[in-house]
């Protein structure tokens, strides 16, 4: 996959929109974003772990136990 200035420029403008719409204003949107942050962490665990050992050279259970913990 691959991420160029073209879409980077597309999220900014999609961010800017949400955000100039005063959706990320209330309390419920924030709470349920980060609900949605969790998922993903939670989901992408082992990923995170792979990148973390990759590029800190950290032991699989050194980077779980600090970067989750």
């Amino acid at each position: 996959m691959y991420f160029d200035s073209k879409d980077a420029l597309a999220m900014v403008e999609e961010l800017r929109a949400s955000y100039n719409s005063g959706k990320t204003k209330s309390y419920e949107w924030r709470v349920s974003q980060l609900k949605n942050l969790v998922k993903v962490v939670e989901h992408h665990e082992q990923d995170i772990v792979d990148a973390i050992r990759s590029d800190l050279s950290k032991p699989e259970f050194e980077a779980y136990i600090h970067e989750f913990f």
